[in-house]
């Protein structure tokens, strides 16, 4: 039973946080960026460039809730399978949505699919298999195993991480790896957060935008964790991910239907 009286952030509340900042997002690549192409020029106020980069870094601190929100319920759900089947079931379903809210030219419908990238939930999959193969190789300790299950685990999370970059997934095998990160110093917070703070540093020089270091805003957040699940809608998010894409889509083929 939860104490509702412990103080810091239930986990509820830290969701909301990454699903409202992911929402603003999302609006700003859809509309604000697909309005600039559009109208082939960038215009004042909410129209402008500089406005743009400020909704896209408070974006940025998502994606690092998620992953953060993910190791907790790693070490939580009741079945780390169903858990995972649940993600790789939701990336099917996100795709065409992803696909459509973020094609280059928003004017038309189609292609319904297409490779070029595909949606975060495959990165959040890929990075739950990774944490999940080195919890089982490993036996949850990796400094008192023996050396070819550490070799392995290590060999597990590199190719996962490989398929995450060539599937291109959204954060691809940095996301992976921060995911990673996020587990294996769970323990050790200012060492997780330095070292996560690299793993999105790490992603500039891989074409990222140097706004991925606004993601480090989301570390505060971290240690204000209280350790509870708060009230929360177990499908919320998976379902309102494609939903919010789905609908995005349709209004920026209203918005720039030529």
């Amino acid at each position: 039973m939860e104490l509702t009286e412990k103080r810091g952030l239930p986990g509820s509340v830290l969701k909301w946080i990454a699903i409202i900042t992911m929402l603003i997002d999302h609006v700003c690549v859809v509309l604000v960026l697909g309005w600039a192409k559009y109208r082939h020029a960038w215009g004042p106020g909410i129209q402008s460039k500089e406005f743009y980069y400020f909704l896209r870094g408070i974006g940025r601190i998502s994606f690092p809730i998620f992953c953060f929100l993910l190791v907790e319920g790693f070490f939580h759900t009741r079945s780390r399978w169903k858990y995972l089947l649940r993600l790789f079931v939701f990336a099917l379903i996100s795709e065409i949505p992803f696909d459509l809210a973020f094609q280059v030219d928003l004017s038309y419908w189609g292609p319904f699919f297409e490779l070029k990238d595909q949606n975060v939930f495959f990165t959040l999959a890929l990075g739950l298999l990774a944490v999940t193969l080195w919890d089982r190789l490993t036996e949850g300790n990796a400094s008192d195993c023996p050396a070819w299950r550490g070799l392995a685990a290590i060999g597990c999370a590199l190719i996962l991480g490989a398929a995450a970059y060539y599937l291109k997934t959204d954060y691809g095998a940095m996301g992976v790896a921060l995911i990673l990160v996020l587990y294996l110093l769970r323990d050790r917070p200012w060492a997780r957060d330095l070292l996560a703070g690299g793993v999105l540093a790490a992603m500039i020089p891989f074409g990222s935008h140097w706004i991925e270091l606004f993601g480090t805003l989301a570390f505060p957040l971290f240690h204000l964790y209280n350790g509870q699940r708060g009230r929360q809608s177990k499908y919320f998010f998976y379902v309102f991910y494609p939903a919010h894409l789905l609908l995005l889509a349709l209004l920026a083929r209203l918005l720039f239907h030529a």
